[in-house]
């Protein structure tokens, strides 16, 4: 290619950039508008209760804040995957599983470094990822939705979760410690370390990516991609790359939300269901092709996950594990495209 067609290429890709950013904008400051909304909202609930359970509700939202931030980096890689190929990773909570697994079986029996742990996860999640784009995903290149949505689904709830079972025997395990131990106290409120480096890892591995898509030449292609890649193709951006870098990313956020998740509660056979089960109502909720709203809906999950564990479990016994199927169907009538997603026009 040479210099005027590169320059044509990037042209066309600011000119699509451009026109993107408007809808980012509006984005933007709906997200901010339904959390000044949310913030209000807790602060004057938090005023109308008696004085001798505000340390109990501020410690249940708080806890929800901290939970949320950790499903906002489990929810990220379904909503890049799906921005980029639209498909829809059922399979991602069971890649969370094993890779926490894997972390667990690299720390615990092994004996590894936590650094040297690191590094294999991130190594094994980049192997994933290339395998499934490669050898899955590009072969469904212009089948239907459902048929990839399938896949995915026996993929992560048949194959990869045998996988599981045959090496680790599907048994909880307890992650080493990863961070400092103890209890942070300030003032009536007790806050658990491990809960609180969880949520500051994981917000800033979601500003990291967030940052790439944002500001970076790779993520304007994504973004390109995930607006038209028929228009994109044409213009010289290789899809098929871009699709195998979500894949990639996906994977890594799997990975890093497996190992914080594991910090928080035992590695389990379980961990995937329930990593899947809170995403889904994340992404619905914040617009399955929005970043910022997967953290916006992660936060409210989290926090309305721990207010219902505090206030309706000793009621109605497991409650909050139901919640999320409960908001689902809630969001799929009322507003299926999300708070912060965009409405889909066709024409016909």
């Amino acid at each position: 290619m040479n210099q005027a067609n590169r320059n044509k290429l990037l042209g066309d890709q600011m000119g699509m950039a451009q026109r993107l950013l408007p809808r980012g904008r509006k984005t933007i400051l709906i997200a901010l508008s339904v959390t000044a909304a949310g913030i209000i909202g807790c602060v004057i609930l938090f005023y109308m209760l008696p004085a001798g359970d505000r340390d109990q509700a501020l410690g249940a939202i708080l806890e929800g804040i901290l939970l949320g931030g950790v499903y906002a980096l489990v929810a990220l890689g379904v909503v890049v995957v799906y921005k980029s190929s639209k498909v829809f990773n059922l399979a991602h909570g069971a890649i969370l599983m094993l890779l926490a697994y894997f972390m667990w079986w690299l720390l615990a029996p092994t004996g590894l470094p936590l650094w040297i742990a690191l590094i294999i996860v991130a190594i094994a999640s980049l192997l994933i990822a290339l395998v499934i784009d490669r050898f899955l995903m590009r072969p469904m290149i212009g089948q239907s939705g459902l048929t990839t949505f399938i896949l995915t689904m026996v993929l992560g709830f048949s194959v990869i979760q045998g996988i599981a079972v045959l090496l680790f025997k599907g048994k909880p395990q307890v992650m080493p410690p990863i961070f400092p131990s103890g209890i942070l106290t300030v003032g009536s409120l007790s806050i658990k370390y491990p809960w609180l480096s969880a949520f500051i890892v994981a917000a800033i591995m979601f500003l990291i990516f967030v940052s790439y898509f944002r500001f970076t030449r790779g993520g304007l292609a994504m973004r390109a991609v995930s607006e038209d890649p028929i228009v994109c193709q044409s213009l010289g951006i290789a899809v098929k790359r871009i699709s195998a870098i979500s894949w990639v990313v996906g994977c890594l956020s799997a990975a890093a939300g497996g190992i914080l998740l594991g910090s928080m509660f035992p590695v389990d056979q379980s961990m995937g269901n329930f990593a899947i089960i809170r995403a889904l109502p994340v992404v619905l909720l914040g617009g399955i092709e929005s970043i910022p709203g997967a953290f916006i809906g992660a936060l409210m999950i989290g926090v309305a996950e721990r207010l219902a564990g505090t206030y309706i479990d000793p009621h109605v016994t497991g409650f909050s594990q139901l919640l999320p199927f409960i908001l689902i169907v809630v969001i799929l009538i009322i507003r299926p495209h999300g708070l912060f997603g965009l409405r889909e026009i066709r024409r016909i």
